[in-house]
């Protein structure tokens, strides 16, 4: 068994960190991962900022010649609107497990093959992420976000409720109060229940990578536990990751 560590909870990377490190800006390279995408006929996100609607699209065209890029319509008049109200969205989709985003700018309505469809420019530099490069952000502390353990044994028949440090799309920190996970490392935790707030919760598997003693103000020790997902499905991550660009959006908003 590893000893735990007295350890401080050092903050995540912020956004722009990420953008320094893994954005991509080379055209012919942007290019290329668009096209894969329309190819594999891939399914895209648009989060819209400001509002709890997101719309799932794919790739119709890229158009190298005006630099567009062309989308498929919202199903649904309002959502269209929504887009096309100058405000642009966030562009999110995953090839072979690498995550792909930018922010379209305005989004405009246009003819294309005699049907209407969405039109934005092909961005001049994107975020290209594997899913061990995410980076994750700190979860409010006043409204406490629970990871719902399973039980761990006969011994143990009650579910353990955690509360959620910071989350990103390749993992989660935990802190556990009960101490009754304890600090092996590499154990694994089955159909773990994250409650995330405004979304369906997300059941995945976990391992814990490491683990680590708290030490409170009232001078008490609480378990942190920092885990990774296992075969988190690509919808989920995709899920994940909107919810992480949405609180790093809102902490920056009230910078």
């Amino acid at each position: 068994m590893q000893s735990p560590k007295l350890a401080d909870n050092a903050p995540p990377p912020d956004r722009d960190t990420i953008l320094s490190r893994f954005a991509l800006h080379s055209r012919s390279e942007i290019l290329s991962l668009l096209r894969a995408i329309m190819q594999r006929k891939l399914l895209v996100n648009l989060d819209l900022p400001g509002s709890r609607h997101i719309v799932v699209t794919s790739v119709i065209a890229v158009d190298a010649s005006t630099n567009r890029l062309i989308l498929d319509v919202a199903r649904g008049d309002a959502l269209n609107r929504e887009l096309l109200s100058g405000k642009g969205a966030e562009f999110i989709t995953q090839l072979d497990g690498v995550s792909i985003s930018f922010a379209t700018g305005p989004v405009s309505l246009v003819d294309y093959d005699k049907l209407p469809a969405l039109s934005v420019a092909v961005p001049a530099s994107l975020i290209r992420l594997q899913r061990r490069e995410h980076f994750r952000v700190t979860l409010p502390i006043a409204r406490p976000v629970k990871c719902i353990v399973p039980p761990q044994g006969d011994s143990d028949p009650e579910a353990i409720q955690t509360h959620i440090v910071d989350i990103g799309c390749g993992g989660v920190a935990l802190m556990d109060p009960s101490g009754r996970l304890g600090t092996d490392t590499g154990r694994v935790l089955e159909r773990c229940r994250l409650l995330l707030p405004e979304l369906d919760p997300v059941i995945t598997t976990l391992e814990i990578r490491n683990a680590a003693q708290i030490r409170r103000p009232n001078g008490a020790f609480q378990t942190r536990l920092g885990c990774r997902f296992i075969g988190l499905p690509n919808d989920a991550a995709a899920m994940l990751q909107r919810f992480v660009m949405k609180i790093e959006r809102d902490r920056r908003n009230t910078l």
